[in-house]
C-alpha cells in the first residue's frame, strides 16, 4: 500500500459535494415535513435533483476505478467494515434522490428544478387545484423509502465520521488529509 496515495480533485469535490448536499437535503427534508414548511418542498426537490446528477458520475467512477486504495493494510474486520459502510453510503446517496423522484412523479406533483419542469405534473381536469396519481402502488413505495432511507444513510454516515477520525487520531494515517486534498 502506498502512503502517498493521492485523490484527485474530481473525487474529492464529488464526495464532498454529495456529503454536504445529502445532509443538507436530509435536514431541509425533516424540517419541512416536522415543522410543515411546505414552502421548502420546491428547493427541496430542485436541490435533490442536483444531488443525484452529482451522485451518478461518482456512482459510475466507483463502479469504474473502484474504491481508493487503503492507507495500509487493515485488519480484515475493518477493510469488510469500510466496504459495507461505503457501499451502504453509495447506494443509500444513490437510492434517496431516486426514490424521491419516483415518489414525486407517481404522486402526479412532478419535478422541477428551480421552475424548470423536467417531469410535468398530472393535473386533475376536473379540478386543476389537485393532481392525479401516476402510480399509487409506486408512490406509496417510493415514498416509505424517501422517508426511511435517510436514517440507514446518516448511520452510515455516523460510522464513516468516526472511522475517519479514527484514521486521523488513533492510526495517525493519511486517511483524513488525503480526502481533503493535503499529504
Amino acid at each position: 500500500m502506498n502512503p502517498s496515495i493521492h485523490l484527485s480533485l474530481t473525487t474529492r469535490l464529488l464526495h464532498w459535494s454529495v456529503a454536504l448536499l445529502m445532509i443538507g437535503l436530509t435536514l431541509v427534508g425533516y424540517l419541512m415535513v416536522k415543522f410543515e414548511i411546505w414552502d421548502l418542498y420546491a428547493l427541496h426537490k430542485s436541490l435533490g435533483v442536483i444531488a443525484l446528477i452529482l451522485i451518478l458520475p461518482r456512482a459510475i467512477l466507483r463502479l469504474v476505478k473502484g474504491w481508493p486504495e487503503p492507507m495500509r493494510q487493515y485488519p480484515v474486520y475493518e477493510a469488510l467494515a469500510a466496504r459495507v459502510i461505503h457501499w451502504g453510503l453509495l447506494m443509500s446517496t444513490l437510492l434517496i434522490p431516486v426514490s424521491g423522484l419516483c415518489y414525486s412523479a407517481a404522486a402526479g406533483r412532478g419535478v422541477a428544478i428551480f421552475g424548470w419542469s423536467i417531469i410535468p405534473m398530472n393535473p386533475d381536469i376536473h379540478d386543476p387545484a389537485n393532481v392525479i396519481p401516476l402510480s399509487e402502488s409506486v408512490r406509496d413505495i417510493a415514498h416509505t423509502i424517501h422517508i426511511y432511507l435517510p436514517y440507514v444513510m446518516l448511520a452510515f454516515l455516523l460510522v464513516h465520521i468516526v472511522g475517519a477520525l479514527k484514521h486521523h487520531l488513533l492510526d495517525k494515517d493519511n486517511t483524513l488529509l488525503r480526502m481533503v486534498g493535503r499529504k
